[in-house]
């Protein structure tokens, strides 16, 4: 199994979650926390590929890079937020609820 179907099994139920819960999601702060989130990865991802501590099988991944790192890699930075929304939203986590009581 490839990184590339591995991440499809994760990222598609998610996404479609959160697409039923779009109205209930802080958007905004997931697309803040996303967008630093791949920032980091990127950085990070390229240094720890670049000194060798972590090496990819070249016929597991896609071949799509940023830098060194393949596109694959990324898909954390992508699901962290909006399961992390998710959650909070399901379990009753929700600072913004708290505020207005």
């Amino acid at each position: 199994m490839t990184y590339f179907v591995m991440n499809v099994f994760f990222l598609v139920p998610l996404l479609v979650i959160g697409l039923f819960m779009r109205k209930q999601l802080p958007w905004r702060a997931i697309l803040l926390a996303t967008g630093a989130l791949l920032i980091i990865t990127a950085v990070f991802d390229n240094l720890i590929i670049g000194t060798g501590i972590v090496a990819y099988d070249e016929e597991l991944i896609s071949g799509i890079k940023i830098g060194l790192a393949p596109i694959e890699d990324f898909s954390y930075s992508l699901a962290g937020p909006l399961l992390v929304a998710i959650l909070s939203k399901v379990f009753g986590i929700d600072n913004q609820e708290k505020s207005k009581r």
